[in-house]
């Protein structure tokens, strides 16, 4: 069996189409706080001893109230 495909023709861009969005960006763009990621994600982490100290506090309140 033999497939036939037919010939796909190349579009022309035209000038009134609009530009890909990954294109439309050109200008400088400076944050406005010079915070590093690692800055960012540290000030929303906690450390594991802390997790844990919180989980073993919880754990024994509900074991209390029984």
């Amino acid at each position: 069996m033999v497939k036939k495909y037919r010939d796909i023709e190349p579009e022309t861009v035209m000038a009134a189409e609009p530009v890909a969005a990954y294109e439309a960006r050109r200008g400088n763009y400076a944050p406005s706080k010079s915070v590093s990621t690692r800055e960012r994600v540290m000030a929303s982490t906690v450390s594991v001893d802390e997790y844990f100290d919180e989980l073993i506090s919880l754990v024994h309140k509900d074991y209390a109230n029984l």
